[in-house]
């Protein structure tokens, strides 16, 4: 009896004793994530509509058709959000006052000046404070501060449902604290307001059977729970952090509401253009400036100006064409050589937009008339004959109607005739491919002539 007795006793030991130290080994800010997530599901799940004037697209069956789940990021990750959280409550480690050491949080009032909130804090006036103190209280109180006004923006979340765009981002905002969280007084109480704002952008085709093109969702809710720095009892640790109560007042409201148009636009095989894209090419203006490294050490500088003008679309990307002028001028490093080239004729372009159509690969070819002079070691010849270049590079837009362009010339071909001042002509043709004989890259800048 008294054997069975012994056994009990120490199979219950063994129990207890395993279960301290599983506790004590599983990260309380885990479970505070775990918690967070659950808050914010259920802010999502339980929040009641403020009704909003109705339009002609149905929002509201798309939204509620998104996951939750897919909302709100894992416990793990909000483990890591939490870790901010206390980052900013806490007050840092050689300035830990009190029993519980959040104390400084307690203290602080948006309506307290930093030489208030020191003071209260170190039960002294702020100027007999040391000065190495000073800089850290002040450090927390800005810090407490942006706490307070601006909360804490947790890590966006993006996914595609349904061909829509959607992005969650959530911000918990304290809105007021005290000392003492029920009968509990070694815990703070923070009354915290959570904001989710979804964001969902749709394309406007045939496979949008909602007709939503972009909209916009605010859910709030208010929640209270404890905030402890650490705190332990003999078995258990219930130094968790932070904690998020019942959800109270939850809400959602529509702050954004744009419909695609009547006729959608269908999406079309072969085009890199995104299908909501309705894309009226307009002519440009085209310049640019760049440099070109030849082999012979030759340093050729490169400039362009032109107009081109929409002409056709080539399996649903537009080709323009234009007249355009190019200036190169050349030096060589280690003779007296100098030459000015100019070009005359007409360019045409091919683009491809990428993306949502932003960005664009460019394909050209600029060929015409070129006359200039050459002038070496005292002797100067006049030129003039045909010339094309090759080129290709990429356009960004910056603005409605502003571009950015990189220009790489791909092949040169020059058939000119060469006069001497003093009488005599020569006819040369030479031809360049970049890979081997010469780099030539430019930066331009393009103007769209009508658009405002």
């Amino acid at each position: 009896m008294k054997t069975s007795i012994a056994r009990a006793l120490c199979l219950a030991f063994i129990f207890i004793s395993f279960d301290c130290i599983h506790a004590q080994r599983e990260n309380p800010r885990v479970k505070s994530g775990k918690n967070l997530r659950t808050t914010i599901l259920n802010i999502l799940n339980k929040a009641k509509e403020e009704k909003v004037k109705p339009k002609t697209c149905d929002a509201s069956k798309l939204l509620k058709s998104i996951p939750r789940n897919k909302l709100v990021a894992s416990k793990k990750v909000l483990a890591k959000e939490i870790n901010r959280i206390m980052d900013t409550i806490n007050l840092p480690q050689d300035l830990v006052m009190g029993k519980y050491g959040h104390i400084a949080f307690e203290v602080y009032s948006p309506s307290k000046t930093l030489q208030e909130f020191g003071r209260d804090l170190f039960i002294k006036p702020y100027k007999d404070i040391p000065t190495n103190k000073q800089r850290i209280i002040k450090k927390y109180y800005e810090k407490a501060r942006r706490f307070y006004n601006k909360g804490i923006d947790l890590k966006p979340i993006k996914f595609m449902h349904k061909g829509c765009e959607i992005v969650a981002g959530t911000n918990l905002k304290p809105l007021k604290w005290k000392q003492g969280y029920k009968k509990s007084p070694q815990f703070l109480s923070i009354e915290w307001e959570i904001t989710t704002e979804i964001d969902i952008e749709c394309p406007c085709n045939e496979k949008n059977k909602h007709k939503v093109k972009r909209a916009i969702y605010h859910y709030k809710g208010k929640v209270t729970g404890p905030y402890s720095r650490y705190a332990n009892d003999h078995f258990n640790i219930i130094g968790f952090g932070v904690r998020f109560g019942k959800v109270t007042s939850a809400k959602y409201k529509r702050h954004k509401l744009e419909c695609c148009p009547e006729k959608p636009t269908k999406p079309e095989d072969g085009s890199f253009t995104s299908p909501d894209e309705n894309i009226d090419y307009t002519p440009f203006i085209d310049t640019n400036l760049g440099i070109s490294f030849a082999k012979d050490e030759e340093t050729e500088m490169v400039g362009a100006a032109g107009v081109l003008f929409y002409l056709t679309s080539i399996a649903d990307n537009p080709f323009y064409l234009g007249p355009k002028a190019t200036l190169h001028t050349a030096v060589g490093s280690d003779t007296n050589v100098e030459a000015t080239q100019i070009l005359l004729g007409p360019a045409a372009e091919y683009q491809v937009p990428i993306g949502q159509g932003n960005t664009s690969i460019l394909g050209g070819v600029h060929a015409g008339y070129t006359f200039g002079n050459v002038s070496a070691f005292g002797f100067k010849q006049n030129t003039s004959g045909f010339a094309a270049r090759v080129y290709s590079g990429v356009e960004f837009d910056i603005t409605e109607n502003i571009a950015l362009a990189a220009i790489l010339n791909l092949f040169e071909y020059n058939n000119i005739q060469f006069k001497a001042e003093e009488g005599g002509e020569k006819t040369t043709t030479s031809n360049s491919l970049f890979v081997s004989d010469r780099t030539t890259f430019s930066v331009g800048v393009r103007i769209d002539l009508t658009k405002k």
